[in-house]
């Protein structure tokens, strides 16, 4: 599986991955910052 097309549009498998990545990496700064935010109160 090299590509992935989505509504037409052909998608390198690197750049999903690279999506996927910054979209994990987003989830967890956003739980380690509320869990901070907890601690601090």
């Amino acid at each position: 599986m090299d590509s992935l097309t989505l509504f037409g549009i052909s998608i390198p498998a690197e750049a999903v991955w690279i999506a996927a990545g910054v979209i994990v990496l987003a989830i967890i700064v956003f739980i380690v910052k509320g869990f901070l935010d907890e601690l601090k109160k």
